[in-house]
């Protein structure tokens, strides 16, 4: 979720030290294996007065970087890859850094100094245990909620359950499990409904459930059913009397929903799947719904009436979370397209501002549904502002917005891949086809 319930995944710095652009890169033993990400989003946190990014991935390592000084402050190795985003709360008045890994494990460590505060090992070890799926945690009402998927394989058992969690925000300890699906499960979202704490999850196949989590044993509210699977998690407009969700699908729909009776408001579709999460930014005092598409486009929408307020192009399909966040007083969107390019679009227009290059994977190809993405995050600095973004490359990359960048100059134009496309069509349709009608047919004798 990378910051708020609305998946905004922006902070403020208001420090003078100057943001200059950084390529990191951490040479592991690990190997990438398709299906898990290379880096998983980063969160960012102002951390002793200096900005900080958090992020891990398939090298099995949570890493402290200081963005100021170019340099990391700590690392922590755990046994399994990291494939969500971390979180930063507070315990005790101190900034700490909860994460969770394929080992099974959530970790909470200091965020300054990397002193671990404490681990939490949430399914017993099994030499038939499969996959361990461990959502992004969430800070919320002050205790910490994430969801757990876990597949056994043994004859007799042969279970697979993905469970919500509760775990004390100070010491870790489990104060309840709840099953929700036999599938993988979303990050969790709360929200407040009739001063009630909520937390809203969905699963692969497409059941939005909202959890009452006021008393000692969680009650469900409602249930939702999405038209398909669901591969990104739900977030919400929290700051009204209505508050609204808004949930995207594999079959394209992006769906407004009441989060107090769980009954659709709006729906719309895009041209392609959505396997993202949503983001919600503000703009003129009005709510905008921002959400990327494998039809290569990023789509505004209006939250309460669903109304396309603009829809724009990229280069390729657009595997990330739209990150909204101010340049200088002025909205934007920034998001990552498998073209190998990170685009930055003015949120009230979707006029593109700017775009930067960030390298070819890791593998051979890009075919989606195949493995995971990170998105980019923001550091809203005034002329000192930047993006974060863990790229398939194996780089992290700090990206200036204001002053010059290495990778503005290596990036191409979007519109450069919609020309070619239509050289290819022409060149189709003028001569290939023409030789193909009129190649001789096969004699029926």
């Amino acid at each position: 979720m990378r910051g708020t319930a609305e998946g905004r995944a922006a902070i403020v710095y208001t420090g003078n030290a100057e943001i200059t652009e950084w390529h990191y890169v951490y040479k592991s033993s690990r190997r990438f294996e398709t299906g898990s990400a290379v880096w998983a989003s980063p969160a960012l946190a102002v951390i002793a007065g200096r900005p900080m990014a958090f992020i891990g991935g398939y090298d099995q390592t949570l890493h402290a970087l200081n963005l100021v000084e170019k340099k990391v402050v700590w690392r922590k190795i755990t046994n399994g890859e990291i494939q969500t985003a971390p979180v930063i709360g507070k315990i005790d008045g101190l900034d700490v850094v909860f994460f969770s890994s394929a080992d099974r494990t959530v970790y909470a460590y200091v965020a300054y100094n990397g002193r671990q505060s404490w681990t939490k090992e949430l399914v017993p070890p099994s030499p038939t245990l499969g996959d361990v799926h461990l959502s992004s945690p969430l800070v919320f009402n002050n205790k910490l909620y994430i969801t757990c998927f876990a597949y056994d394989k043994s004859l007799s058992a042969n279970k697979q359950e993905a469970h919500l969690f509760c775990l004390d925000l100070q010491t870790g300890k489990i104060y309840w499990k709840l099953l929700l699906s036999t599938g993988f499960l979303s990050s969790p979202v709360g929200f407040i409904v009739s001063g009630r704490p909520h937390i809203a999850v969905a699963a692969r196949r497409g059941l939005l459930q909202a959890i009452d989590v006021s008393h000692k044993i969680p009650r469900r509210r409602w249930s939702f059913q999405m038209p398909h699977e669901v591969l990104g998690s739900p977030v919400i407009i929290t700051d009204t009397d209505s508050p609204l969700l808004f949930l995207g699908s594999k079959y394209g729909n992006l769906i407004a929903i009441d989060a107090a009776r769980g009954k659709e408001r709006w729906q719309r579709m895009v041209g392609n799947w959505i396997d993202n999460t949503a983001c919600i930014g503000e703009i003129d005092n009005r709510k905008i719904v921002f959400v990327g598409s494998h039809d290569y486009r990023v789509y505004a929408f209006d939250s309460q009436t669903g109304d396309i307020l603009w829809k724009t192009a990229l280069g390729g399909e657009v595997f990330s979370a739209p990150c909204f966040f101010s340049l200088n007083g002025q909205p934007m969107v920034a998001a990552a397209a498998l073209d190998s390019h990170l685009y930055i679009m003015d949120a009230r227009t979707g006029e593109m501002v700017n775009r930067f290059f960030t390298g070819n994977p890791v593998w051979d190809k890009v075919a989606k549904g195949e493995t995971l993405w990170g998105s980019p995050v923001a550091l809203e600095a005034g002329n000192n502002s930047a993006l974060v973004f863990g790229s398939y490359s194996d780089m992290v990359y700090v990206l200036p917005l204001v002053k010059e960048c290495s990778l503005t100059s290596m990036a191409r134009s979007s519109g450069t891949l919609w020309f070619s496309l239509l050289v290819v069509l022409i060149l189709f349709v003028s001569i290939i086809l023409p030789i193909i009608l009129r190649l001789p047919g096969k004699s029926d004798d």
